[in-house]
């Protein structure tokens, strides 16, 4: 077995291996790009591959981020050849990645919620031999989230009579435009910080994937969609002022979205790492799909 690492003519074969030893995902060309080479992060020498007679018998991606609370590696990527598993491979190359964590100063290793630019906000346990490896390796699993699941074929998400409604207290509601940008991060940094790369991303897409409540000139809430795993029906994130809460204003940011992505044809939206499920679960009937569980190794 040799590793090496990942270069940029393995695109398409790398991201056929992971499409077929990944049993509960998908992994198209496109999205494979942009969990790897399009990542602002990406660092090839922790994005190997592992090589038998000139195949790919295992590949595994980290990633480290500079955090509020110091460097933290996440092991964004990984599979192994489906009938090779329990021979060592994934052990091999995440030994070279740990030790590089380690000289790059990380204090804290992550399994896959590699935020902004992630792939999974953690691991499903029906992946039983990942769950497996992580907890030999001393991961500690510290909490679990969830993805939700909303049809949008069988829904209306007009929004037109709930709009009018918010006229009341001077508030409008619109699709974001470029000169938004500036009010939308001023708004983020103050309560929503974290989002503002996804934020930032979306402004970047045709028509923007953003939309915006304003009142008296400032943003007070936003939705969007298209941030991470492009083209592939994720909403999210979203937040409204926690000053004018319970006025519908989320519902109908989210709903907007959802109308948006019902028009790019999408027949289901996934809302990722959700916080609160009776909210999406009221305003857009939306269904648990899956679960992950979280796992964290201290360094220090």
């Amino acid at each position: 077995m040799i590793i090496r690492k990942l270069e940029k003519k393995d695109l398409q074969e790398t991201a056929k291996f992971c499409r077929m030893n990944m049993e509960f995902d998908s992994m198209p060309d496109f999205l494979f790009e942009e969990k790897t080479f399009l990542d602002d992060d990406f660092d090839p020498e922790i994005a190997l591959i592992a090589e038998e007679d000139n195949q790919i018998i295992g590949f595994m991606m980290g990633v480290v981020r500079t955090l509020q609370t110091g460097k933290c590696g996440y092991i964004k990527l990984m599979a192994v050849k489906s009938d090779r598993r329990r021979e060592g491979f994934a052990s091999k190359l995440y030994d070279v990645i740990h030790e590089k964590f380690i000289k790059l100063g990380c204090e804290r290793e992550r399994i896959y919620e590699s935020h902004p630019n992630y792939f999974m906000p953690g691991i499903d346990p029906r992946y039983t031999e990942a769950i497996c490896f992580v907890e030999r390796k001393g991961f500690k699993k510290f909490g679990d989230t969830s993805n939700l699941l909303c049809d949008l074929v069988t829904q209306d998400f007009s929004t037109d009579k709930e709009e009018q409604k918010l006229i009341d207290y001077k508030l409008i509601v619109k699709r974001a435009e470029s000169k938004d940008l500036e009010a939308t991060l001023e708004f983020l940094k103050n309560d929503f910080a974290a989002w503002v790369p996804e934020v930032t991303r979306a402004f970047q897409n045709d028509p923007i994937s953003v939309h915006i409540c304003i009142q008296e000139s400032k943003v007070v809430g936003f939705s969007a969609y298209d941030t991470n795993n492009l083209n592939t029906g994720w909403f999210g994130p979203m937040g409204t002022s926690p000053t004018l809460r319970g006025k519908n204003i989320g519902g109908i940011l989210l709903k907007r979205c959802l109308a948006d992505q019902k028009v790019q044809g999408h027949q289901f939206a996934i809302i990722p790492w959700v916080g609160p499920i009776p909210f999406y679960m009221h305003y857009c009937n939306s269904k648990l799909q899956r679960v992950f569980w979280r796992y964290e190794k201290l360094l220090n």
